[in-house]
Order: C-alpha cells, then structure tokens, then sequence
C-alpha cells in the first residue's frame, strides 16, 4: 500500500493506494482497509460491480481495477486526528496475503524560538543566532532579512555584523523553512530590535588666535548620538590637571603660557551604564623642521583619536598621501630640494564627522638660485638704471655688485626684499647714466650653503633686433604673416608688415604691438591679388630706428570658379581708383615710413669701444650681430650677379621701355646717398601685363624715391 505522498498535508486530500495480487485459484478479488487495525471498509468486485461495505464514513473508495483500489481521506476530515495513524490493506480471502502497514506523517513547517531585542555599541561586532523546533520534514534552513531594507538577506542560521555602525540599527527577521514533497515551503519567523548605541558627534572646533589679556570663550557643539542625553568638558593636551565642565571654554585674562591645544568631550550613557565619548583628533604639534638641500627626510606626526582617524596630505590642493586608521601620519620626501619649503597640509578625520587639519611647516636650507642668470638691459640718460631678481635660497643670501674687472660698484643703490622665507627680491637701480656705466657686471649672491652668479649686461638704448623666422602661408586673396620678436633694444617696439608685388607696388599694416620678447606674432594680410607673388617683410621700430627682417616671398593661390563674379564686379571699381591709391601709397610712405627705404643701407657708428686685448662683451656681440643683419639684408636686397632676377625682368627688351626704366632706377640709386635698395627689390608690373611677360608703366611713380631723402 502506497499514499499519494510521503508526507500529508492538513486540509488537502490524501489517497491510499491498495495493489493486491490475486492468486490464479482464486475468484473472489476485494480487499479489507483496517486504521490503527480497525476494520475500515471492505471493497471489491461482485459480478464485475464494484461493491464495498463502508465500516467508517469519514473516508471514501473506489475500485480502479480489478486488484487495484483506494481509500482517500477526504481534505476537510485530514487532520491532526490522522497523525500518526497506522494503515495496511490485505486480501478478503485470505488475510496472510496484506500490505506492509504505513503511518501517515502530516508535513509541519519548524517552530523558531523567540529573539529579544539587542543593545549593541557601535564598533563592536554583533552575533545573533536564530533556532528552532524542526518540523515535518525535519530538515531546516535559516536566513535573516532586514524590514526597511529589501536587499539585505544573509543565508546562515547566525547573524553576523562586524564592526556594526549606527546605520545598521533596525529590525531584523530570521525565517526558519523546509521544503515538502509537492515543494511547498513550510516556514516560520521570528524578529529581534537592534539597537547601535554611538556617542555623540561633536561640530568641527578652528583654530583660536587672541591677543595675551583678553577673555577666550570658545563654544563645543555636538550632534546627539543613541541615546541622546550629551554632557561636555574640556581638558588641555599638555596639562592633565585642567578641566572644565560645560560645553564653553572660558579663560579670562588669557596669558602665553595658555597657549596649546585644548580638547572638548561630549559624552552620553549607555543603558550597561558605559560612556558614549567622543572628541575630535588632536594633531601633534611641532616646530618648524630644517633639513639639507638633497637629504631624504620623514615628516612626522601623532594623531590621538578615538575612534582612529584617516590622515590625507596636501601640498596646496593636490593630494600627495593618505593612510587609514593610524595612530601617526608620515610624508616622505626622497630628495629635498629649495622648492620642498612650505607648509604641508595635514588632514585628519576619525569617519564621525570630526575633521581637524594642522599645518606642517618644513625648510630646506639651501644655495642662492636665481629666477635668471644673463640679464640684457638698455638704458638711456632718462631711463636711469634699473633691475631686479628673484633668488630662492635659506638661509637669506648676501649678495653685492661689481664690476666686470672685479672691482665692487658703490655706485647703485641695492635692496633685498623676503617675498617668503626662502624667496627675496634683489632690486638694483642708478638715476644717472654715465657713459662708464655701460659694461658687464655680476650680482653675486650667496650663503653658506653656495654661491651663484648673475651676469647683467648694461647697454645703450637702440633700435631693435630683427623680427625672425618668418613665415608665410599665401591663399587666394590673403596671406599669414608669422614671425618671432627680437630684443625691443632697450625700448617700446611695434611692428608693420611690409607688402610688395609688381602689380600693387608697396603696402604697409600698421599697428602692430610687441608681446613680449621671443613671443610669436601672427597676422593677415588681406586684398591680395590670386596667382601673384608678393614679398613680405616685418618692420620692428622704437624710437631710435627701425630694422627690416629678411623678405619672404609667397605665390597667392589661383582664384576658384567661386570667387570670378566678385573678382569682374569689381575690376571696374579697381581700375578707376588705381592711379589715386598710387599717390595716396607714396605720399604716406614718404610721410610717415622714411625709416623703411633707409634701413637697408643704415649703418651706425658704436658708442662703445672694445678693447681688443678683453673678452668680447655681450653689448659688442649685439652690435656686430645687427651690423651684419643689416649688411646681409642689404646684400639680399641689392641686385648681384648671381642673383639679379628683378634687373633680368627690367631690362628684357619690350620695345626699349623696359631699360630705359631699369636705367632711370639704376641712376636714381647712384645719387641718393642713403639708397634705396627696397625699390629694387620687386619688379613692377603694369596692370595689363601677366606674370610671364611684365611690362613697366609710370615707372617714376612707383620706383624714383630720391624726392624722400
């Protein structure tokens, strides 16, 4: 005999199954159901009718076959009365022939013991165990959730939390379960209250600066902890005979051996009667540390804290080392150098919400070095002399002037400036300028830990060096003119840009200002013609000259499909105004640029001279630089043998016009005195005329300049 399953269920139907093997001699097939050995009801086959004889109406039956029959208990009859009840089934005929006998086992779920709630201080670890009465089945997991969090869920029979925090208070629910046939899950829970008990968090104290004699009344806050009843005192690091209860510090009449670092604690009680105590990390403090330029040095300080605090270090804003849970923070720098002088910042904080942040100064005693070793500076009888360096260096450098023959200068007047503790300004000024004035001289600065020297260069104010690297990049109506600035010779230096080609003659763009030495400077050119090559100079001017750069030329790109209509629309335009913005160009280059068309052939006298049995000086260097500039932007200017490509185009024979005017140029730069080289530079082109063959029209207007001497 077999039921419908190995455990039975309270109010849901159960079936006992009776197989009965019938024996070839025998007719008579029925079968007896006996409970706990009481008859119950005899069922069976008679003239192939399934007939039985019911002895206990609590049950019901069926014949399924001829040897198979069944008795069920009906769902609202399954009971506890049927636990544990003992079945068999056997043969009508023959009762030798029967059925192993069965119990019923009803399916249960466990019984889990009750939890009480729990009081736990923060930072301890919580165990809770959950048990319970196995039911039926026996077998019995266990998990535990939390109410207000639906993603918390530990799959253990203990619950564990390491290190509990405050936020971890709540209640949680341990469920104990087993898994029936049908595998339905018979379950049982039980809760328990945990309560964090923490102590209360005191608000960041700053730091105190008071003048000796004053009252200091310092105010401790605190956010309540669990439970929130708080009381405060204050102690003094340096000093355990001093408190004060009360959440204010007050110390009339301050004096300097009030001076440190006092600590304020708030504190609750717990229900076991500990202390809830809390205050915020105290930072050792220290002096100011010196180390050696090049030594590895350990920056380190004490932290007390409870609980322990994480320690950051900071070099300004930048981040450069933290450590968790410490009871000391160290910063090490592997080589120091002079720039490793400042105060380090150090940051503390014990994860409640304290956070306190101390200052920690460091030096670096090391030699002078200077912001710059080589100093150029023009002066004239106006400007007088004067300027300055910075030098880093600890201990404070001395420092003094001479001249380049050894010999001390007395005669300018120095000052020395601390910026930091490590940085000073030296300033060097003179009202008169003499000519003995100009030379070298070395500004020497040291101190124990070395010297260094500073090299200054005084010389007359002058025009300015050439404007450099340049470069130009052509497009159909415009170019891009580059370049880099030179030394401004002492003075305030702007820049034009000098355009020249066949067709237009010569244009200038003013206006320029100087950025700065060595800087790059960029602008555009505009209104150019397509497929024409122009040549491009940088004017550098100050109020003592101007100097040419070297010409660059530059082939503007062919005019698109795009740009035809514009370029016809205004040909008309173009041609009436030409021989008016031909006058205009010369009249305002006479006027105003004389500068341009004599710089070619300037050639200055020195006002200084050299010694020939004596080092060259860097003022003698500069001037036979810029003399051999000028010379070489003469000799690119000037027409040569080799190089002669704009006489070729002159004298090419176009009826005899073409010499005749290279001739009336050639005999126009003869008789001026000063030259004018810049006029040679470029062919002049008529504007009928292509770029293959040129042909020369008013020549005496573009090229005969003598009237600007």
């Amino acid at each position: 005999m077999t039921g419908s399953s190995e455990f039975a269920s309270l109010r849901q139907a159960y079936t006992w199954t009776c197989s009965m093997f019938v024996p070839p001699e025998q007719t008579v097939k029925a079968v007896k159901f006996y409970r706990n050995n009481i008859l119950c009801a005899l069922i069976g086959y008679l003239n192939n009718d399934c007939v039985n004889q019911n002895y206990n109406s609590r049950y019901t039956y069926r014949c399924l076959s001829d040897n198979v029959y069944t008795l069920t208990i009906p769902a609202e009859n399954m009971t506890e009365y049927e636990q544990g009840s003992l079945w068999r089934c056997e043969s009508v005929v023959n009762s030798s022939y029967r059925s192993s006998e069965v119990i019923i086992k009803i399916a249960s779920p466990p019984t889990v013991h009750m939890l009480s709630q729990r009081d736990i201080l923060e930072g301890r670890n919580l165990s809770v165990t959950c048990k319970a009465t196995p039911g039926n089945p026996s077998s019995t997991t266990f998990y535990w959730t939390k109410v207000d969090n639906p993603g918390f869920r530990h799959n253990v029979s203990t619950l564990h939390l390491p290190s509990i925090q405050r936020t971890s208070s709540g209640t949680y629910r341990c469920t104990a379960e087993n898994n029936y046939n049908n595998k339905e899950k018979g379950t049982a829970s039980q809760s328990i209250d945990i309560n964090v008990l923490y102590p209360p968090t005191i608000k960041t104290l700053s730091q105190q600066d008071i003048i000796e004699g004053r009252a200091l009344l310092v105010t401790c806050q605190a956010v309540s902890g669990n439970p929130n009843s708080t009381t405060f005192y204050w102690t003094k690091v340096d000093n355990t005979g001093f408190r004060q209860n009360g959440s204010t510090l007050h110390i009339p009449n301050i004096q300097r051996t009030s001076s440190g670092t006092y600590r304020c604690t708030a504190e609750n009680n717990y229900n076991n009667k500990e202390k809830g105590t809390d205050n915020q990390p105290t930072i050792e403090r220290r002096s100011l540390q010196v180390v050696n330029e090049s030594e590895k040095f350990t920056i380190t300080r004490y932290i007390v804290s409870n609980p322990l605090s994480d320690a950051s270090w900071y070099n300004g804003t930048q981040l450069l080392k933290t450590q968790t849970s410490v009871k000391s923070a160290s910063y090490t720098i592997e080589n120091t150098t002079c720039t490793d002088t400042k105060n380090h910042t150090l940051v503390t904080s014990n994860g409640i919400g304290n956070t306190v942040t101390a200052r920690v100064e460091l030096i670096v005693n090391c030699k002078p070095t200077p912001d710059i070793t080589n100093i150029t500076l023009a002066v004239s009888c106006t400007t007088g002399i004067k300027f300055s360096t910075i030098i880093i260096a600890y201990p404070e450098p001395q420092y003094e002037l001479q001249y380049e023959n050894g010999t001390r200068n007395d005669q300018m007047i120095t000052t020395i400036t601390e910026n930091k503790v490590n940085n000073f300004t030296v300033r060097i000024r003179q009202h008169a300028v003499e000519k003995s004035c100009f030379g070298v001289y070395y500004l020497r600065a040291s101190n124990m830990f070395g010297e260094k020297t500073v090299t200054v260069n005084v010389i007359k104010q002058r025009k300015p060096d050439l404007p450099r690297n340049i470069k130009v990049t052509c497009k159909v109506t415009e170019a891009i003119v580059q370049w880099i600035s030179s030394f401004n010779g002492g003075d305030t230096q702007n820049f034009t840009v000098i355009t020249l080609s066949g067709h237009d003659g010569t244009n200038l763009y003013n206006g320029l200002n100087d950025k700065g030495e060595n800087e790059i400077h960029v602008t555009y050119v505009s209104s150019l013609q397509p497929s024409v090559t122009y040549w491009f100079s940088v004017l550098a001017k100050n109020s003592h000259g101007c100097s040419f750069s070297k010409a660059i030329s530059c082939t503007t790109a062919k005019e698109t499909a795009s740009s035809l209509t514009a370029v016809v629309a205004g040909s008309v335009g173009g041609s009436l105004v030409l021989v008016t913005i031909i006058l205009i160009v010369v009249f305002f280059v006479h006027r105003r640029y004389t500068c341009i068309f004599k710089i070619a052939l300037e050639k200055r006298n020195t006002d200084i001279k050299v010694d020939p049995n004596k080092e060259t000086s860097n003022y003698t260097t500069i001037k036979e630089q810029q003399e051999h500039t000028e010379r070489n932007m003469y000799d690119e200017l000037a027409p040569n043998e080799n190089a002669s490509q704009y006489e070729d185009i002159l004298k090419k024979d176009n009826h005899g016009k073409n010499e005749k005017l290279y001739e009336k140029l050639q005999k126009s730069v003869d008789n001026d005195g000063e030259g004018k080289a810049i006029e040679k530079m470029i062919p002049l082109k008529s504007k009928e005329s292509s770029d293959d063959k040129s042909m020369t029209q008013k020549a005496e207007e573009y090229a005969n300049t003598s009237f600007m001497k």
